[in-house]
């Protein structure tokens, strides 16, 4: 294979890894403002808001706990997958 062929496609290797990385679950932790079993959201004190997951319960977490969430962003929406009171 020439030289010329394998940059192409290490571009695309890496091009198709980035996109790959940036659907990868993230934590973010800070204190509970609010949590709507109804619309399935929790919102931070600092204004973000999560979409939860199905297989997250909120039955245990309240306004003021602090917890650490784990979620992806899908759609332009961060949705839960776990979500774990912190210290």
């Amino acid at each position: 294979m020439s030289r010329k062929a394998v940059a192409p496609l290490a571009l695309a290797a890496l091009a198709a890894l980035s996109t790959v990385a940036l659907a990868a679950a993230q934590t973010k932790t800070g204190d509970v403002k609010s949590t709507d079993a109804a619309k399935h959201e929790l919102t931070l004190v600092g204004g973000d808001t999560f979409e939860i997951g199905s297989g997250v319960k909120l039955d245990k977490i309240k306004a003021g706990d602090k917890v650490a969430i784990t979620y992806e962003t899908k759609a332009g929406k961060m949705v839960a997958s776990k979500i774990r009171h912190a210290k």
